[in-house]
């Protein structure tokens, strides 16, 4: 998926919420069904922590899925946008850990560097968890040379980058404690002492593009984790999906390097 044809949330392009979510459910089954294979094994281009990261962040990005279908039900308001954010964070990094060299021990070394402040912020008596701080420091002194795995080098590592990057950065505007929380549930009101009123059923007018950007993430996710097999064995499934959502199947690096097909 060189990267989503999908439109940006200001459109006035409508999809069809029922379709979506009947998109959505099937990818999700189509995981399920393959859940609990005994045996799978990934291209040769793949080191370890790239095919485990791949693999962990699909299933990752179904379980968000599954849970925003369920709130999509209930609401109608910018509760959605942090689960839209997660499955799109899920589906660029499984792309980048794809066609990227060394994604797994960038992954690797943010996750350290994260559990080292963790560690050494935490109010417990400095003997306690030397030895943790000490893995970790190993870790970060092995992996130092490791590439970015800041957000922003994810998506511009990608065909499209600015572009999946701008759109990451809108749905994060909603998705933090801020003034645009206040903005969504305040409407003028010239009656107002402060010449605003709060409405506590706000409805985001741009729900239907938001769910179509986690389809279209969800897919990103799963197809990167096909691509990664050494065996591939849904690609008909989710070219359909890829179809119904008006996407492409390719993912390609910013540079135009693919992995070639089997």
């Amino acid at each position: 998926m060189s990267h989503p044809n999908m439109a940006p949330l200001s459109s006035t392009a409508s999809p069809d919420l029922a379709q979506l979510h009947t998109v959505i459910t099937a990818m999700c089954d189509m995981w399920d069904a393959t859940l609990n294979e005994a045996d799978v094994t990934y291209r040769a281009e793949l080191d370890a922590p790239r095919a485990v990261g791949i693999r962990t962040h699909a299933h990752h990005a179904v379980q968000t899925a599954r849970a925003l279908l369920q709130l999509d039900t209930m609401t109608q308001g910018i509760e959605l946008l942090p689960l839209v954010r997660l499955i799109f964070e899920c589906g660029i990094t499984a792309a980048w850990l794809l066609v990227t060299d060394g994604s797994g021990q960038a992954l690797i070394r943010d996750g350290a560097a994260q559990r080292r402040k963790a560690l050494e912020s935490a109010a417990m008596p400095p003997s306690d968890d030397q030895s943790s701080l000490k893995q970790v420091r190993r870790v970060l002194d092995e992996l130092e040379g490791a590439s970015s795995f800041a957000f922003e080098q994810r998506c511009l590592a990608l065909d499209g980058g600015a572009h999946l990057y701008l759109m990451f950065r809108i749905l994060s505007a909603e998705s933090h404690a801020g003034l645009a929380i206040a903005d969504f549930y305040s409407v003028a009101d010239d009656s107002s002492n402060i010449g605003l009123s709060f409405n506590p059923d706000a409805a985001s007018s741009i729900r239907p593009a938001t769910i179509g950007i986690a389809a279209c993430m969800l897919l990103l996710a799963l197809n990167a984790e096909e691509l990664a097999r050494a065996r591939p064995h849904r690609t008909t499934q989710i070219a359909k999906a890829a179809k119904r959502l008006g996407v492409s199947t390719r993912i390609v690096r910013a540079d135009g390097f693919e992995l070639p097909k089997r």
